[in-house]
């Protein structure tokens, strides 16, 4: 009888295997901590919004006009633009955690985001 060494299964492989189970782990975690605070339908309706307020803002609409076509607010654009730090933040921290091999240490969301993200 012969052993087939070629289907054997090596430390190294068993460390690959494991080091992709935790990096997909930690994507998994940073994707759902994220689509918590707003799916992507939400995400993609308030970057609509802001693209409705620049629009209307190029075309000379007064801010106020502007804010009501678009359904944001005063201080929405500000949330906006917080929420997409925060979550370049978390995909860098889920980066991070996954190259150096500690745990992630998720930044907070910013106050006030997910209560744009519930509106929209």
């Amino acid at each position: 009888m012969q052993i087939d060494f070629a289907q054997a299964v090596t430390a190294e492989a068993k460390a690959q295997a494991a080091a992709l189970a935790r990096a997909t782990s930690i994507k998994t975690d940073c994707r759902t901590r994220i689509l918590a605070v707003g799916s992507e339908a939400t995400q993609m309706n308030i970057a609509q919004a802001g693209i409705v307020f620049t629009a209307a803002v190029l075309d000379g609409a007064p801010r106020t006009v502007a804010l009501a076509a678009s359904g944001l607010r005063d201080g929405d654009l500000t949330l906006a633009q917080g929420w997409k730090a925060w979550v370049a933040a978390m995909q860098t921290e889920c980066r991070r955690a996954i190259d150096s091999g500690e745990g992630p240490v998720w930044p907070d969301l910013p106050k006030g985001v997910a209560d744009l993200a519930a509106r929209f």
